[in-house]
């Protein structure tokens, strides 16, 4: 939705600096609700292969295996913390882990449960790649998790209790180092999985459109971490800066919600400008797309009824309308206040004149719409309601009233085709990895701010059930 025309783009400055068009914060409540199931699911996700051997006692070999280990845990504790300036301290301690599957000894085959205790300490920092990129880090020094002693639970059978004894304890430490070595690298993968989608991360609009959602800004604070987000709409065909930039705002108070998104009027105007110059809002109108309830149709003589002299000089015609825009539509965010501002220009032709129509007139139409913006199903949504037009054909203006036909025009088919296109880019961005599945807000509450509109919401994960 964006861009005046090429040679103007030369005049003026593009984006420099930091500043993004569009932030997330993520509050305390957030980190626990999304450090804690994180860590649930890396640890129920984890595979334990299979492991064989064979133990002498008293000079007979006896071969076993484990096969089919599963997690399970319960007492799970986690603290985190947000360290300013810096990133995010990790402490995790179960008190009950408990690795179940089968054990199998000659011929016996039995169900084997063992119990120990685990923690973790991690310490995921905000740095910088080569190129000046941010990313979040965990080395190998900052991931420290330790696994008490396997503890078998066996039945009666006395028989093979004291060889099961022998083999758990050759079993124990091929477990306890598999899993020690499979948590640092699951977080790792789900650190660098993240980290490609902030560097790259983009959503397509249309086969020409896309937004920009790549990372510029995180900074942390005592109680939140906040990330600037880039923001802008692009044609996928020809990538060219807005000629603004975005303006700075902070986060940094907003503490009551799991998380929080702020989108400015920027990246919305940046979308305007793509689909303005790529001809989106060039609109063809027929007699059938009026509401069929509309006692008005499109003819000459319903423009007549307020422009008289065009009843005279085409008198009885129908018509096609071709509305287009004549800059990209500018939205403006004000405390409690959205108002969005159309240029458009609406051309009349005489489809009754043959296989090719013939232009009658040209209307001239500013549009003032009010704006509620409003969240469904987790994307931003804009209803407009038009407040005004002011009109004017060969230069003399005409008033537009509440009631007249180019009202029904702009509300009943212009606004609802401008609220579609913009449905599919409004969309925030998604950043959870492959462990944690959808995210569904709740609750989502919408405040409007001086030039940008703020989200704050709870979060709740749908939880990703492929292995």
């Amino acid at each position: 939705m964006m861009l005046c025309a090429l040679a103007l783009l030369t005049l003026v400055p593009v984006i420099t600096g930091d500043n993004a068009g569009v932030k997330v914060s993520i509050t305390q409540r957030g980190l626990d609700y999304a450090v804690t199931n994180t860590i649930k699911q890396v640890l129920l996700k984890m595979d334990i292969p299979d492991h064989f051997g064979t133990i002498q006692v008293l000079w007979i070999n006896f071969d076993y295996s484990f096969t089919g280990m599963k997690i399970h845990f319960d007492n799970f504790k986690s603290e985190q913390k947000f360290v300013s300036g810096t990133g995010v301290s990790i402490a995790v301690q179960i008190t009950n882990l408990n690795v179940s599957g089968y054990v199998t000894l000659g011929r016996n085959r039995t169900f084997e449960l063992f119990v120990t205790t685990l923690s973790i300490s991690a310490t995921v920092a905000v740095k910088s790649d080569r190129n000046g990129h941010p990313i979040l880090n965990m080395n190998e020094d900052n991931c420290l998790p330790e696994i008490g002693r396997f503890k078998p639970q066996i039945g009666n059978r006395r028989s093979i209790n004291w060889i099961l004894r022998k083999i758990t304890s050759l079993f124990n430490g091929f477990v306890r180092t598999h899993l020690k070595n499979q948590i640092c690298n699951k977080l790792q993968t789900l650190l660098a999985d993240l980290n490609t989608q902030l560097k790259t991360l983009k959503a397509k609009v249309s086969e020409y459109a896309e937004i920009d959602y790549s990372l510029r800004s995180p900074v942390v604070f005592d109680n939140s971490i906040e990330m600037g987000l880039k923001g802008v709409f692009y044609n996928t065909q020809q990538r060219v800066e807005p000629p603004s930039s975005p303006p700075a705002f902070s986060l940094a108070s907003q503490n009551t919600n799991m998380f929080y998104i702020a989108v400015s009027a920027f990246t919305i105007n940046s979308a305007f400008m793509v689909l303005h110059r790529t001809n989106v809002f060039n609109i063809r109108i027929t007699d059938d797309m009026v509401p069929s309830v509309s006692p008005i149709r499109l003819s000459t003589t319903t423009f007549g009824a307020f422009i008289p002299q065009i009843s005279e000089t085409h008198p009885d015609l129908k018509l096609e309308l071709k509305v287009k825009t004549v800059k990209e539509p500018i939205i403006k965010f004000e405390p409690n206040h959205v108002i969005l501002q159309l240029l458009s220009t609406v051309t009349a032709y005489d489809v009754q004149s043959g296989n090719t129509p013939t232009q009658l007139f040209v209307l001239n139409l500013e549009s003032v719409a009010s704006v509620q913006v409003s969240v469904e199903e987790g994307d931003l949504a804009l209803d407009l309601t038009l407040e005004k037009i002011e009109g004017s054909m060969n230069g003399k203006p005409f008033k537009v009233e509440k009631t007249h036909f180019l009202t029904v025009i702009m509300h009943n088919i212009v606004f609802p085709i401008i609220k579609a296109h913009l449905a599919k880019g409004l969309q925030p961005p998604g950043l959870l990895g492959s462990y944690i599945g959808k995210v569904h807000v709740v609750k989502p509450q919408v405040k409007v701010l001086n030039d940008y509109v703020l989200i704050g919401t709870d979060i709740e994960f749908e939880e990703n059930t492929s292995s």
